[in-house]
């Protein structure tokens, strides 16, 4: 078994490294003297980082694609707040020589304890009729089982193995807390918990993560509102008496839930609880989508470089009381 060498988390500026990393993209470009080089994408179960090959990039790139696990020696540097590594020498590794649980990124969480969690708080539902539909849902084949692997994205936030269950799960805590202090405005509990346990369930089948995680055929053409709101009406269809304004609502939580039209959703929140499940499920992927920045953010930074995503650069120093003073 080769070692795995150096997690991408652990590398510094200066650092040799000599480690087994996933190509997670590849591209062969042209520098404006006109020489050819590589770009890559390496990624661990700790993070993502870039690799660039200065001398030799086509012959050194022949025959290694995206999903193949690759080792490499070189040099780490940073490059405008950002890691990076300087590829001396790349080469393409068969599975079975190393440990993918090295490789393949993984949520910290105990997937067990998220998993009871998420079993306690949807059996505090007392609506016999959503009661009914999330045990029709958990029933479906591999459905619980997809569900505590996949990931809640390609990129920005819980992108990794258990992310969907891990997302869900603090939806699901968040939704429990507040309650309480929003319970004034007529909120309904019993579909907040549902819609938070439903509204990104459609991910299962719009990601696949085996090796890498890349958006599969119906992921790209339907999209996880889709199918989240489709598998809720195929159980509810199989449901005599079913009340249709219950469906109709828990359906509007879903399709709602990206709150803005511009960013994905089909519909925008008309509901109390389609603005609440909303406003905390935003909530907890921006602050996740912060956290992955940050983190990958040399640690003598103040700041990050530049996210495209949030359109801002992200302040990286953590107040702790009293060190300004020893």
């Amino acid at each position: 078994m080769i070692p795995k060498g150096r997690y991408i988390a652990e590398l510094g500026e200066g650092d040799k490294v000599k480690a087994v990393f996933m190509v997670a993209e590849r591209r062969l470009l042209t520098a404006r003297n006109g020489k050819p080089y590589a770009k890559l994408v390496l990624r661990d179960r700790t993070g993502e980082v870039n690799g660039f090959i200065w001398e030799g990039a086509a012959d050194q790139m022949a025959g290694i694609e995206p999903g193949d696990v690759v080792g490499v020696r070189g040099n780490a540097e940073s490059y405008e707040n950002r890691m990076q590594v300087r590829i001396e020498k790349i080469v393409r590794l068969s599975e079975t020589e190393v440990d993918m649980a090295d490789i393949i990124p993984t949520t910290k969480a105990n997937r067990e304890d998220l998993l009871t969690c998420l079993d306690r708080l949807l059996e505090t539902i007392k609506d016999p009729s959503i009661k009914r539909l999330i045990e029709a849902v958990l029933a479906r084949e591999g459905v619980k089982d997809a569900f505590c692997k996949a990931p809640a994205a390609k990129g920005v936030h819980h992108n990794y193995i258990g992310g969907l269950l891990e997302h869900t799960v603090n939806v699901l805590k968040a939704v429990d807390v507040l309650y309480p202090i929003f319970m004034n405005y007529g909120l309904n509990r019993d579909f907040l918990i549902a819609g938070a346990f439903l509204h990104d369930l459609g991910k299962i089948y719009e990601y696949s993560y085996a090796k890498m995680i890349d958006i599969t055929a119906p992921g790209r053409l339907l999209g996880h509102v889709y199918l989240s709101s489709q598998i809720v009406d195929e159980e509810i269809s199989r449901m005599p008496g079913f009340p249709e304004e219950l469906r109709l609502q828990l359906i509007h939580i879903i399709l709602s839930h990206h709150g803005e039209l511009e960013y994905g959703s089909p519909k925008v929140p008309m509901t109390r609880e389609a603005m609440f499940l909303h406003m905390v499920d935003d909530l907890d992927a921006k602050l996740a989508g912060f956290a992955s920045i940050i983190d990958a953010t040399p640690e003598n930074e103040l700041f990050s470089a530049f996210s495209g995503i949030y359109n801002r650069y992200l302040y990286t120093k953590v107040y702790e009381a009293g060190a300004e003073e020893e």
